[in-house]
Formats: C-alpha cells, sequence, structure tokens
C-alpha cells in the first residue's frame, strides 16, 4: 500500500499550500499521527533548512478521510534571527480538519542535561513482538507495562523499518507520525468510561533523533474529569538520552452500548 516515505511526500500546488495525494482504505476516521506528521512537513517546507522543529501544538477539529487527499495551507507568522514560527491548516472537502502552531530555531549550543532517566525495562532485542496498529513502516517491542497488562500499552520501543536517513528534519516527522499512537489514558479505562478521540496534541523535540533505530515511548496518565482525559509522555533513545516529550488531552466518556 505504501510506507512512510510516500505518506510524508507532499505535492506543492502553489506557494505554502501542499496536498498529500497517499490515501487508502480505512476502517477509522485518519490517523491523528498522520495529519500532524504532513502538517509539519508542510511547515518545515516554508523554513529555511538550518532551522528544525523545537515544538508543535495541534488541534484535531473534525474526523479526517484516509481515502481523500489532505490540503495543507501554511502561514507564515514570523521569520527571526533564531526562530521561525508557522501556523497549518488541514483541510478536507473545503473543511479544516486539524490546525497546528510550530516553531522552528536554529542549531545552538548550549548547556545540556536530563532529569528523567530511561525506564528499567530489557532492549528491545529481549522484548516480545509488538504489532503497533495503523502505522506504516513501523515494527515495535513490548517490554513490562508500569500498569499491568491494560488493554492498549503505554510503554513500547519503535523503529522505523525502512532507512530514513540523518535528515534530522524527516526523523521529526517520523516522530510525530509515531508520537500520537495508543494512549495514556488506558490506566483510567473501564467497562463504563473510555478513551477515543484526540483532542489536541503537543510535541516538543529536545534533541536530533534516529527514528530507523530504537525509542522508547513512555505514557503517563495524569487525569481524567469532565469528558477528558490528559496524559504526557517522554521519548528515550535506547542509550537513555531524551529526545522528545509529549502532551495530549482526549475526550474520556461513557462507552456506547450496542
Amino acid at each position: 500500500m505504501g510506507d512512510l516515505a510516500d505518506l510524508l511526500d507532499l505535492e506543492e500546488i502553489d506557494r505554502d499550500l501542499y496536498r498529500a495525494t497517499f490515501v487508502f482504505p480505512d476502517r477509522w476516521a485518519l490517523y491523528g499521527g498522520q495529519v500532524a506528521a504532513q502538517a509539519l512537513r508542510a511547515a518545515g517546507l516554508s523554513v529555511e533548512p538550518d532551522r528544525l522543529p523545537h515544538s508543535l501544538h495541534g488541534y484535531f477539529l473534525r474526523p479526517g478521510d484516509a481515502t481523500r487527499p489532505t490540503v495543507f495551507q501554511v502561514f507564515r507568522d514570523r521569520d527571526g534571527r533564531s526562530f521561525s514560527a508557522r501556523r497549518v491548516v488541514a483541510l478536507q472537502q473545503g473543511q479544516v480538519i486539524f490546525s497546528m502552531s510550530a516553531s522552528f530555531q536554529i542549531g545552538e549550543e548550549g548547556y545540556d542535561d536530563q532529569e528523567p532517566v530511561l525506564p528499567d525495562v530489557p532492549s528491545p532485542d529481549e522484548t516480545p513482538v509488538f504489532e503497533i496498529p495503523r502505522l506504516f513502516s513501523f515494527e515495535g517491542r513490548k517490554p513490562p507495562q508500569p500498569y499491568g497488562e491494560l488493554g492498549r500499552a503505554t510503554r513500547f520501543w519503535a523503529r522505523c523499518a525502512m532507512p530514513v536517513g540523518d535528515d534530522p528534519f524527516l526523523n521529526a516527522c517520523a516522530l510525530t507520525y509515531l508520537s500520537d499512537i495508543s494512549t495514556g489514558l488506558a490506566r483510567f479505562e473501564n467497562a463504563d468510561y473510555g478513551a477515543s478521540s484526540s483532542l489536541d496534541h503537543a510535541l516538543w523535540f529536545h534533541r536530533p533523533i534516529r527514528i530507523d533505530d530504537w525509542v522508547l515511548t513512555d505514557l503517563v496518565p495524569h487525569t481524567a474529569a469532565g469528558g477528558r482525559g490528559w496524559y504526557t509522555g517522554e521519548v528515550f533513545q535506547r542509550d537513555g538520552v531524551l529526545v522528545a516529550s509529549l502532551a495530549q488531552e482526549s475526550l474520556f466518556r461513557k462507552r456506547r452500548r450496542p
């Protein structure tokens, strides 16, 4: 059906206007990580190549359709000496399905430290295979889970099974694609209540990453109230380096009965 390279390949329609033509049949609404990764790709095409994304904040506004192309319109809010700010809207059938703000920064040397540490888990070579749902070109491994065996994994190894190369921007887009999978709210789910659609998603890129090597995603639940649930997550290289952090709010409602 295609691979990650096809998914991130955008057609330029006009200045700051792009179309994702990678389509496929899917029983669910368009995967949020896909539209977010493509939106970041579109934003980055309007930025000088020496500026890389350091953060993005997106809102999922309407369900998308995986069988339809998506159009991305980029707005160049500001280009400063060190940072560039962009906004992107993703459209299908004339309606906005997703909006994103993203910020890019020129590479800068400076103080480097971190507080979170890689969880004490077996290496991916010693961990059972985990079939990551819905993702093209990714493979996974599932270590012991911090909250017991729930319906969805909150801690897992993943890597892109196709070569991505050393382009840091493409690696950031691929990480964005991965970052919306699973949920940190599985700890709160029960027979009556469960997580569903993503509402908003934020991702911070701390250091460059090679997504075709193993990274560990560790999702942490925080709260569920008012029909919404909120969790955070960290992404580590297997040498323990923290490469990214994320936060997401999702619908968390009473389950519909047949």
